[in-house]
């Protein structure tokens, strides 16, 4: 089987609570998966992405998974992203390097969005 590392990539932030929230989400999608999965951050705040993509190939990773943590497919996912993932194939091209689509795509987020408004409803 393919060693698998999963990036989870956040945008990052001066607030060490919300840099704090996205490592806990990674810790629980590894549980999750039973894949290795790190959280990693595209400014203000580390580890980079770069680092993290880096940091599972040393480790052995076959195939790296990049995995935007973002609700809209603005620049950072359309641009940033691809360049950092077209970057780490040219760098380790014996890695295996994907992206999932973004976060705010998934069909299941109107269903979470509503399970919230029901849950502040209901107080």
């Amino acid at each position: 089987m393919m060693s698998t590392c999963v990036v989870l990539a956040g945008h990052g932030s001066r607030n060490a609570e919300a840099n704090a929230s996205l490592k806990a989400l990674a810790a629980e999608l590894e549980r999750k998966l039973g894949e290795r999965a790190y959280p990693a951050f595209l400014e203000m705040a580390e580890p980079s992405i770069e680092t993290t993509i880096k940091g599972c190939v040393v480790s052995g990773a076959e195939r790296v998974v990049l995995v935007p943590y973002f609700l809209h497919p603005g620049m950072h996912v359309r641009r940033d992203l691809v360049e950092i993932i077209d970057a780490a194939r040219l760098a380790y091209p014996a890695v295996r390097f994907e992206m999932s689509d973004f976060f705010g795509s998934h069909p299941g987020v109107p269903d979470l969005l509503a399970d919230l408004v029901e849950h502040a409803v209901k107080g």
